[in-house]
């Protein structure tokens, strides 16, 4: 189930698939929720939610998935005439309705949504268990917008790589107002299984359909590092509008690329999944260029903790431009990175936050974010909590989610100060049992938006 609080003091509302207005029936392991995403869908000036359920059975198809989008309205999500709109494959229109909802699709695994330049709604939809003709688990992605409703995968024409199977194409989707990327982190380079890649787009080519910019991997001579086993390289993504200095709009993207599965070198032994998180500028014309390779204890920018055998570094990414109308600056482009399985003294996978400006060198101000540190999580550190694979970030707030406890799980709202090194302020905490919120679920906060 989804929960939602509402701001302004208004409340908050639950949506699950037992409620009649919400296609599909709640049934045991649907994973209702596991994805999310926000944008005014249906451009009426009210917030639409956007969920993945990329467990649903359809049919005879075990774990086939759905998306849906909930419409906002002036007495919440869900109240107004028209409901929203329910994606499945073999439904609705165009490839979407071309394709079939099969055993494992996963449809929903991963969501993003947002608005073009143009200011037209878009959606980035998922499908990493998807095979492609007889090549099982390629993945592939459905692009929405307006009446474009697209298929985007590694066989179609100019699209980097090769559909293979098991590589998962869709795994992790990102979008903003001038590009999108899609990662395929088991994708094997060479004879390197899971090495993973990232493939680029832009909006608005021929017919709508998402034109093809360029692959990213670790075996290119202009991405830092080396394509290794395993590495996960495109395991999470976020993408953000940047205007350089000059520019009248903000007409270029900074790309955020996880890759929790990179083994580093320390002192001569290596660290395996220790994880990394390399940082690119996209320009208008669609080149590319590494900005910035991020890990603990990087020698170049003194960043603070020290890279640990399972660590998993970037396993998940967000980012934020603060004021995407302004020259982009140092002070208003941040990236947060998830360390999911950092140890806390003796607590074994307690998990951890630390966040970056994008611009500049990121050593200059970065934030480390534990349970029971000044920044402001709540609590002490637990074996298992797993902090940073819930993480996202908004123009004044982080949240982090703490899905694995303690209790039934919370979700921590981190004010700008706190994760950018100002003076701290008021941490807000959503959790099961208190602002009216029921006391009962489980995982509270596995994904927020």
């Amino acid at each position: 189930m989804v929960r939602i609080v509402y701001g302004g003091g208004k409340g908050t509302a639950e949506i699950n698939q037992d409620l009649d207005w919400v296609p599909g029936g709640a049934e045991e392991g649907d994973w209702f929720g596991e994805a999310l995403a926000t944008v005014d869908h249906n451009e009426d000036g009210y917030t639409d939610l956007v969920v993945g359920t990329p467990s649903e059975d359809l049919g005879t198809a075990p774990d086939a998935g759905v998306v849906d989008v909930f419409y906002g309205a002036a007495g919440g999500i869900g109240t107004g005439a028209k409901k929203g709109v329910h994606f499945e494959q073999g439904t609705g229109t165009g490839a979407m309705a071309a394709s079939a909802g099969e055993n494992g699709d996963r449809m929903g695994h991963a969501v993003a949504a947002g608005r073009t330049a143009a200011g037209e709604p878009y959606l980035v939809i998922g499908v990493p268990g998807e095979t492609l003709g007889s090549v099982a688990k390629a993945g592939s992605a459905f692009y929405v917008r307006g009446a474009t409703n697209v298929a985007v995968h590694q066989d179609k024409p100019d699209v980097p790589g090769n559909a293979e199977a098991n590589d998962r194409f869709g795994t992790s989707v990102a979008g903003n107002a001038h590009h999108i990327a899609i990662g395929n982190p088991d994708e094997a380079i060479g004879t390197l299984a899971d090495s993973g890649g990232v493939a680029v787009f832009k909006h608005g080519g021929a017919d709508g359909v998402p034109t093809p910019l360029f692959g990213l991997d670790q075996d290119l001579d202009t991405v830092s590092g080396a394509a290794e086993a395993g590495d996960e390289f495109g395991a999470s993504l976020s993408l953000v509008e940047y205007r350089p200095s000059g520019a009248a709009t903000a007409t270029d993207s900074f790309l955020a690329v996880g890759s929790p599965g990179e083994a580093l070198d320390v002192d001569g032994a290596e660290k395996t999944d220790a994880g990394r998180v390399v940082t690119f500028r996209i320009t208008a014309a669609g080149a590319f260029s590494e900005v910035d390779a991020l890990w603990q204890g990087t020698a170049g920018d003194t960043l603070s903790g020290t890279a640990e055998t399972g660590d998993r570094f970037g396993e998940k990414v967000t980012a934020v431009n603060t004021a995407p109308r302004a020259t982009s600056t140092v002070s208003t482009l941040r990236v947060a990175v998830g360390i999911p399985g950092e140890a806390v003294g003796t607590a074994a996978g307690a998990g951890a936050v630390q966040t970056f400006p994008l611009l500049g060198a990121a050593g200059d101000s970065d934030v480390w974010i534990e349970a029971g540190n000044p920044a402001g999580l709540p609590g002490t550190p637990g074996a298992g909590q797993h902090v940073g694979r819930s993480i996202t970030f908004t123009g004044t707030n982080l949240y982090v989610g703490m899905p694995y406890g303690p209790a039934l799980g919370a979700v921590h709202v981190l004010p700008w100060p706190n994760v950018s090194g100002g003076t701290k302020a008021a941490v807000t905490t959503h959790k099961p049992g208190t602002g009216g919120l029921p006391p009962t679920g489980g995982r509270f906060g596995y994904a927020a938006k």
